[in-house]
């Protein structure tokens, strides 16, 4: 992918939904003296402890629907903690780059300091900044491929069979219901098809590299090491290492280091899929398949891209080392801004909706009811930290583009 001609990172449009805004009132007054008085904190919530796994804690409900509510839980839990961990990473990965190409560090006060959102917003800036300033300094073009991201199939289809309405439903297999995307995973035989490395795994490649090809290349080679074999992108067929994604040729079986995508000659370990994972064929609580998507799309792995970094002008000591900084960091940047910050946005407005649902339902035995108060707070810092990543995003496109 070349930002600078065919396409860009596209920041999502966010806004947490007003009804998710509007729950806390919904349910307030909260615990504690601030809540509900003269009721003992024994009665606030105990159960909503995202990290853990909340599908079987006691909600005060009967049957199916203790379940689907835990569930639902879960999906808020996932969610919370998935987007509290990429605008964390991303605030880390920004500091360190900036730092290592010699940036000062951006005015933050000491409680801004400690907001992940704000924290990461800040070094963010000085950081892409500093990528724009040198992308023109020394004429770079990047390209890299889109960032990989896999849901792990038999998580979700685990989950709903929580969601089944009748006990004899078939979800349907997760090779039919990976529409639209690829299957993929550890293949312990041969792989026929694609052998997906990243920017740091190599994998052995005897095809076309969609990465850096380092070794032997039929054709079109654009940079070569010392000994001459190739070490940049190849327009031709690469034998050696790859970091990317390695197309066999027709009908070739290899052995896989890194990701096989296509066909395994024997059962792929931990089959995922590099769409969201279409809902189950037989009747469900659609909330409920709903939710168990978001936590899969949550918990997904975003791989970081191989990227390329080609420069047209002068480049000397100072800046080369500057360029080895960029491709360290830049990759896992893009895998969380690109990658996961757009299954986050798809799936708040999905959880937002179910929360809604949860709360007109009007069913909820106290235990639930209260909370969904501490589920509420959960999907607003949730919203925060993918509106504030969103932003980020739309700062590296500027800083990489035209």
């Amino acid at each position: 992918m070349n930002l600078s001609s065919t396409s860009k990172i596209r920041a999502a449009r966010l806004a947490v939904p007003a009804l998710v805004l509007g729950l806390a009132g919904a349910f307030a007054p909260g615990c504690g003296e601030d809540g509900i008085g003269g009721i003992t904190d024994s009665l606030c919530c105990e159960d909503f402890k995202p990290g853990t796994n909340m599908v079987n804690a006691d909600w005060g409900l009967e049957g199916a629907a203790n379940v689907q509510f835990g569930v639902f839980m879960q999906s808020v839990g996932d969610l919370s903690i998935s987007a509290s961990g990429v605008i964390t990473a991303v605030g880390v990965e920004c500091e360190a780059m900036a730092k290592e190409l010699g940036e000062d560090a951006p005015a933050l006060s000491a409680e801004d300091a400690n907001d992940p959102a704000k924290h990461a917003q800040a070094w963010c800036g000085v950081a892409f900044s500093a990528v724009a300033s040198l992308k023109a300094e020394a004429e770079l073009t990047i390209d890299f491929e889109p960032p990989r991201c896999e849901v792990e199939a038999s998580a979700q289809a685990n989950c709903e069979a929580n969601c089944q309405v009748e006990a004899s439903c078939d979800p349907g297999s997760v090779e039919a219901r990976c529409e639209g995307g690829e299957l993929s995973g550890k293949c312990e035989g041969a792989c026929e098809g694609k052998c997906e490395g990243s920017a740091n795994v190599a994998v052995t490649c005897e095809g076309t590299c969609s990465g850096k090809c380092n070794g032997d290349c039929s054709a079109d080679c654009e940079a070569t090491d010392a000994q001459g074999n190739c070490a940049g992108k190849c327009g031709g067929t690469c034998e050696g290492k790859c970091e990317g994604t390695c197309e066999a040729t027709a009908d070739a079986e290899v052995a896989c280091e890194g990701t096989c995508s296509g066909s395994c000659s024997v059962e792929f370990k931990a089959p995922k899929c590099s769409a969201e994972i279409e809902p189950p064929s037989c009747e469900a609580d659609a909330n409920c398949s709903g939710g168990c998507n978001a936590s899969a799309s949550a918990k997904a792995e975003c791989h970081p891209p191989s990227l390329t970094i080609t420069a047209s002008g002068n480049v000397d000591a100072g800046i080369e080392a500057k360029i080895n900084t960029i491709k360290v960091h830049l990759p896992n940047l893009i895998a969380q801004l690109v990658g996961k910050v757009e299954l986050l946005a798809a799936n708040i407005t999905v959880i937002g909706n179910a929360a809604a649902d949860v709360a007109a339902s009007g069913e909820l035995e106290l235990t639930a009811a209260l909370c969904i108060l501490p589920a509420v707070a959960a999907m607003e810092d949730a919203g925060v930290n993918i509106t504030a990543s969103a932003q980020i995003a739309g700062e590296l496109t500027s800083s990489l583009g035209d």
